[in-house]
């Protein structure tokens, strides 16, 4: 009896075992990882395709994105759903489309022809269905050097903000087509074809720009609209330093850039981020240096004796109209090395951005003697990039201090966690006195009022400087680069604009004419 009250504890005790166990594996099972296993029936009764990697988006300051904007449709075959009859009759339409149905793979096919559409439409066929895959830069690109272009086949960013921050836009994610299915691969009724995304793996996060995408759509229209071949646009927020829209020409297709790689044009390059010769805009430069020395006053009166009759003018004249002997007579006053401490304070010859392909410019040697007419000119052994220029004008037009160009303004998380990549806009650093400041406004004002800018002029009145380089010949015919830059409203500046163009017939006034149309729109 002992004996047998003992088996049967025992086997109670290991019944009661057993039962927990079942417990806690049901639980484990039907709650705890209800999902995991959920997502693992769906995945073993789904036969699919996989579409494309997920990446992060890059947006704009209003959260518009500016990249993934639309959608491309692909037809897509599963060929093991499909009828002997219904291969017979597909094969030679794929056959047209150089796609061979062989075996088990899932097929897309971009652009389908009339023909296969057709047949689609009359005969619906359960391995046949209608896809939409991203396109990465939309059918309308834009900010083509800024945004760079990813790998066809990896997705890796190769050039541009891609390159720069691929590892943070990078996903291990996949979105497949997957169409329900049985143990014997029939269709579960119901469920049809639907999109999956592989959830458990590393999710991309969005890089969040300064730019402001109507802004930017607004520049690239301008630009192609007046036919722009060659040359670059910055628009700048004043008070920040925010770049609001930046853009370049000639442009390259994003989805195919090797076609460009031996373009003449150079349609690769950013050239708001190279560096040219500034011309007549290094006078501002000049007349910021000798107003912080002291040495001259707006209204001084000079005697202007180069043959052209000019007579006397005050320098707020000479600056309007570019004179440059008055020019050359000021810096041998006050001599290239405070114009050249002048032009470090402003960020010229030193990376603005730090942007992939951003060139530093070109500032002579302070401690090497040198001729002062380089330094007068602006065309020889000094080159700065529109960027650097929009820099230079935000600080006239702000309150003297120098913003450091901003571009990125963060990462955003895929829970909407905020990562700032950038620190808050503070006071900028101190460089001109504010009554240089004044100065150089009204100058400016002056030189859109009167003076070489005139075409630059606006209902809400605008500031500006303008400048033309010679840099050579083609044949007998001189080949020039024209700067405008300037800000508007004059009196209560919101934006600055530089408008750069490469090898222009239209010269300065063309420059600045487009400054005007820019502004016009923009602001």
């Amino acid at each position: 009896m002992e004996k047998g009250k003992q088996r049967v504890y025992l086997l109670c005790t290991v019944l009661l075992i057993a039962g927990f166990y079942l417990a806690y594996r049901l639980y484990t099972i039907q709650v705890a990882a209800n999902r995991d296993w959920a997502l693992k029936a769906v995945n073993q009764r789904s036969d699919g395709l996989a579409l494309y990697r997920q990446r992060g988006a890059i947006l704009d300051c209003h959260g518009q994105p500016l990249t993934g904007r639309d959608h491309r449709v692909y037809l897509a075959v599963l060929p093991p759903l499909l009828t002997a009859e219904e291969r017979k009759v597909l094969t030679p339409l794929l056959a047209a489309h150089h796609v061979k149905m062989d075996g088990v793979l899932p097929l897309t096919i971009a652009d389908p022809s009339a023909e296969l559409l057709r047949l689609v439409a009359e005969r619906p066929m359960m391995g046949v269905t209608f896809c939409t895959i991203p396109l990465r830069y939309g059918s309308h690109p834009v900010a083509h050097h800024l945004l760079g272009y990813v790998h066809p086949t990896t997705g890796e960013g190769i050039a541009g903000l891609e390159a720069m921050y691929d590892e943070v836009l990078a996903s291990d994610r996949r979105v497949k087509l997957a169409v329900m299915t049985d143990a014997h691969q029939r269709p579960i009724p119901g469920l049809g074809w639907r999109y999956q995304e592989e959830t458990r793996r590393r999710p991309a996060r969005n890089l969040v720009l300064t730019l402001d995408f109507a802004l930017q759509r607004k520049v690239e229209t301008l630009l192609d609209e007046a036919g722009v071949t060659k040359g670059a646009v910055v628009l700048m927020e004043v008070g920040t330093g925010k770049i609001r829209a930046l853009a370049s020409r000639p442009v390259f297709n994003p989805y195919r850039p090797q076609l460009s790689l031996n373009d003449p044009d150079r349609s690769l390059w950013n050239r708001a981020l190279m560096a040219f010769p500034p011309g007549g805009l290094w006078r501002l430069i000049i007349t910021a240096a000798a107003l912080e020395r002291g040495m001259f006053d707006p209204d001084q009166v000079f005697f202007e004796d180069a043959g052209t009759g000019s007579g006397l003018m005050t320098l707020t004249q000479a600056f309007a109209y570019g004179t440059p002997s008055i020019f050359q007579m000021m810096v041998s006053i006050l001599g290239t090395e405070s114009i050249l401490t002048m032009a470090d304070a402003c960020g010229l010859g030193a990376v603005a951005v730090g942007l992939p392909g951003e060139e530093s410019g070109i500032l002579p040697d302070k401690s090497a003697p040198g001729d002062s007419r380089v330094v007068v000119s602006g065309e020889e052994k000094i080159a700065v990039t529109p960027v650097q220029i929009a820099a230079v004008l935000q600080m006239v037009a702000g309150n003297g201090a120098y913003y450091p160009p901003t571009v990125v303004e963060g990462l955003q998380g895929e829970d909407g966690a905020w990562t700032p990549l950038v620190s808050e806009v503070g006071t900028g650093r101190p460089v001109l006195a504010a009554t240089t400041v004044a100065a150089l406004r009204k100058m400016l004002e002056a030189t859109v009022l009167y003076g070489t800018g005139q075409k630059a002029q606006i209902g809400q009145e605008a500031a500006g400087i303008d400048g033309v380089v010679l840099t050579g010949y083609r044949g007998a015919q001189p080949v020039y680069h024209s700067w405008f830059a300037g800000y508007a409203p004059a009196h209560a500046p919101r934006l600055v604009g530089v408008v750069f163009l490469e090898d222009d017939p239209g010269g300065a006034e063309r420059a600045a004419a487009l400054f005007a149309a820019l502004m016009t729109s923009c602001l």
